[in-house]
């Protein structure tokens, strides 16, 4: 028996405690420090906020895919959008959940009239999983831009 995958946007009032409960685990399987309390509090106001999207896919009543992505308005690009995580629980990786959640990501994007997106690739995710290259087959490609941050 096939089990169906479903990808849903959650929106304010929605239980966030799935999404955050994934956004925990990879932050910790990517080495970030983040305290779980700012997670689930920033899982449920991201929830909230029209400009942004948190996607989670499900799957025989357990959640097994998470995605985030939020919107800005920049002179060279109109609208674009950042997808900040990209989650799919390690025993179904190769299964389509990635391509489901980034589904839903685009269909949104397009909705708001985005002329595209981009995704972050960490320095862990490249050396122990290939993300340039996973995301290269996603449609993704560098222009060769460097994005700096300076934390507040």
């Amino acid at each position: 028996m096939v089990k169906a995958l479903t990808v849903r946007r959650l929106r304010a009032g929605d239980d966030t405690s799935a999404a955050a409960n994934l956004l925990i685990r990879f932050f910790a399987e990517e080495g970030f420090d983040t305290p779980a309390v700012m997670i689930r509090r920033n899982t449920a106001r991201m929830a909230a906020i029209d400009m942004c999207g948190l996607f989670i896919a499900e799957e025989a009543a357990q959640s097994v895919g998470v995605a985030t992505i939020s919107l800005e308005f920049g002179i060279e690009f109109g609208w674009s959008g950042e997808m900040g995580d990209l989650y799919v629980l390690p025993e179904r990786r190769g299964a389509g959940v990635s391509w489901a959640l980034l589904d839903a990501v685009e269909a949104l994007l397009r909705e708001q009239g985005a002329s595209g997106y981009q995704v972050t690739v960490t320095p862990f995710g490249q050396d122990h999983y290939d993300l340039k290259g996973y995301y290269a087959k996603l449609g993704f490609a560098g222009d060769g831009r460097l994005i700096l941050r300076k934390a507040l």
